[in-house]
């Protein structure tokens, strides 16, 4: 089997999954994490060990159990790396939108966009989903996720509430609500027969979300 190779991230990216900048031994944990990424993909989890893991990125099982000591572990890094590369490429897209109502879609779209460019992440977020509703620990981070795209959200409509085209609880419940929409949304588009695909969920979503501003602000 082919070893994968290390895929090209920033360092902001590697210093919000493991707490310092890149080195040799963070790419080989970024390759790993890819492998599993790919085997829970295409071969579930109940297939997914830290032999086949070993295969794909050309090492031995100990070495990989010498980067990672369990698959809780594993799966937690994953976890985190997946939603940071999601929370950089949504705010790249929302700084390169321009202001006004634009940054409000941009950061709506940045989910799905997301997951447009990386499909095989849904099988992350869908076990992740999975973990939380009975670990406290995994709610501990969605609870983190949750807010952070609330806020997210809410900063792209900071200036409404400067110009007093929506006050400022009410652009909170917009930007919780959207929160809400989309993840809603994504969690019934990869858990069952959607009627949509992605592109067109996500100009329902944004659709939704715009319906939501409207009717909350004189945006």
């Amino acid at each position: 089997m082919r070893p994968m190779k290390t895929p090209e991230l920033s360092d902001a990216v590697y210093y919000q999954i493991f707490d310092f900048k890149r080195g040799r031994g963070e790419k080989r944990k970024i390759q790993i994490v890819e492998a599993l990424i790919e085997c829970l993909a295409t071969r579930g989890l109940d297939n997914t060990s830290f032999e086949t893991l070993g295969k794909l990125v050309g090492m031995n099982r100990t070495h990989v159990a010498y980067y990672f000591q369990n698959r809780d572990e594993l799966i937690r890094t994953a976890v985190r790396y997946v939603f940071v590369v999601g929370q950089q490429e949504t705010i790249t897209r929302i700084e390169k939108a321009s202001a006004g109502r634009a940054r409000f879609q941009a950061s709506i779209e940045g989910w799905f966009e997301w997951l447009h460019r990386h499909p095989r992440y849904a099988c992350v977020v869908g076990l992740f989903y999975y973990l939380a509703s009975y670990d406290k620990s995994y709610r501990a981070i969605q609870n983190s996720i949750r807010s952070m795209g609330e806020e997210r959200i809410l900063s792209t409509l900071a200036p409404f509430v400067e110009k007093g085209k929506i006050s400022a609880p009410k652009a909170r419940t917009v930007a919780r609500s959207a929160q809400v929409m989309i993840t809603g949304a994504l969690f019934n588009f990869y858990a069952a027969d959607y009627p949509l695909n992605l592109r067109q969920l996500q100009k329902q979503t944004v659709k939704d979300a715009f319906a939501l501003l409207e009717a909350n602000s004189n945006v």
